[in-house]
């Protein structure tokens, strides 16, 4: 009896206990539920907080450049004082450039005058040859023509059309040992007689490019040693090229042009 007793208690205490650890189960599994919820729901924020934290980055980063930037822009302008608002560097930086600008202009006439004296060109021009009424549809070459030169096919203008607002029709002669520059109003011809230099024709192209003038022919005579070019350029309303507010005159931008030309020949 005893042992059926303790069996008995035995057997009435196995089922609260298994109830009890039933319970436990339940809590323990809604509990489990409710963790793999909130694990759910703390990787959403994690996204959101991810996201939030590379957008501050961003315009940490670009804060930064431009704050790099304006350091740099406010070094370039020495006339600024150390603690000077974005709006005053950039007020000074765009006058410091018009400055530059007018600077670039005194230069490139110091340039002409050098040339001018390098290359005798500050000396009166020469009119070799003036147009009559007779001669205006077929002008005469200040300099003799080879047999194998051609003149470039663009007609002159009748003299009806000439009024008397035109410069005087004869050409105007500036020479070098290796360049002749035969000009009149916005026209010229330049004429490069030259051993052969490899790029030497691209390198005249170039000169010409860059101080907008136009080729409306042009004419190659090669030997066995030497190169003969005779361009037929065009002004083109002015100065233009890669300085189109520059003040220099037709007349001054083909010679410069010439000097350049002349000058690379001596160099190489």
């Amino acid at each position: 009896m005893k042992s059926r007793n303790s069996s008995s208690t035995t057997l009435v205490d196995t089922p609260a206990a298994a109830l009890k650890v039933a319970q436990n189960n339940k809590r323990g599994s809604s509990s489990l539920k409710n963790r793999g919820k909130g694990v759910v729901k703390e990787g959403g924020g994690e996204g959101d907080q991810s996201e939030q934290q590379v957008h501050i980055w961003t315009e940490r980063e670009r804060r930064k450049r431009m704050r790099t930037m304006f350091t740099n822009l406010q070094a370039l302008l020495p006339q600024l004082p150390s603690k000077a608002d974005k709006s005053t560097i950039v007020d000074e930086a765009i006058s410091y450039i018009k400055t530059l600008h007018q600077t670039l202009q005194a230069l490139e006439k110091q340039k002409l005058e050098k040339l001018q004296g390098l290359l005798n060109l500050d000396s009166e021009p020469s009119a070799v040859s003036v147009i009559t009424t007779s001669q205006a549809a077929t002008p005469q070459l200040p300099f003799a023509v080879a047999a194998d030169q051609s003149w470039p096919s663009k007609p002159f203008p009748p003299p009806s059309m000439i009024t008397t607002s035109t410069p005087p029709s004869g050409f105007q002669t500036w020479f070098s040992p290796n360049v002749v520059l035969n000009m009149w109003g916005e026209d010229a011809q330049i004429c490069i007689c030259s051993a052969k230099k490899q790029g030497l024709l691209a390198t005249i192209l170039h000169i010409l490019e860059k101080h907008g003038l136009d080729v409306v022919s042009a004419h190659i005579s090669s030997g066995h040693h030497r190169c003969t070019y005779m361009i037929h350029a065009h002004a083109g309303g002015g100065s233009c090229g890669q300085f189109p507010e520059s003040s220099l005159s037709v007349e001054d931008t083909f010679k410069l042009a010439a000097g350049e030309m002349n000058l690379w020949l001596l160099s190489c």
